[in-house]
């Protein structure tokens, strides 16, 4: 795992890349939820095989795409369910797992849809949160940044490393209205 939102996925045919979700604004670090978004990723998906549907490729060759567990759990949605994101309607309006499981963290309070967790991130205040709020992500420069863990080996962190990935080209995605195919890995 490079972040929250971003993984370092080895495919079977030996090229790796790194994966971001697609649709999903992870939670910010004001609203506190770091640990237990960490917690879930290391116990669902780092070390297993994943299935990556990919969407488009992002500015410095990072995959956009939809990662689902062998056993056909969709982890943009869940992650969204369990309140640790946000949908972005302005990168998946169509997909409605993501916005069906944003209404039912809405309606359950889950994680960034917690009343305490968004007085948090509001600073402690009782100013407007950001439940009341747009999902559409604010303008951001936001990209994966590589968090070194213990016993993890760090990966692609520097020019030369990501010139020795092969990473999916443009040509490769779907066309629209195309099927995508899925490509599994080890995420």
């Amino acid at each position: 795992m490079l972040n929250k939102d971003a993984f370092f996925i080895e495919f079977d045919d030996r090229r790796s890349n790194v994966v971001r979700l697609h649709g999903v604004k992870m939670a910010s670090e004001r609203e506190m939820l770091d640990e237990q978004i960490f917690e879930f990723l290391y116990s669902e998906v780092r070390g297993k095989r994943v299935r990556v549907k990919p969407h488009f490729v992002e500015t410095g060759d990072i995959l956009i795409a939809e990662i689902y567990s062998m056993a056909d759990e969709y982890l943009n949605a869940i992650l969204v369910r369990q309140g640790f994101g946000r949908w972005l309607p302005s990168e998946a309006a169509s997909d409605r797992r993501i916005s069906d499981a944003q209404e039912t963290a809405q309606l359950q309070q889950q994680g960034v849809w917690n009343p305490t967790v968004q007085q948090l991130a509001a600073g402690g205040g009782s100013g407007a949160s950001e439940a009341n709020e747009s999902s559409e992500p604010k303008e951001s420069s936001d990209k994966p940044e590589i968090e070194q863990k213990p016993g993890v080996a760090s990966s692609s962190s520097t020019a030369s490393d990501r010139d020795r990935q092969t990473s999916m080209s443009a040509s490769s995605m779907p066309e629209e209205g195309q099927e995508s195919k899925f490509k599994a890995g080890l995420a």
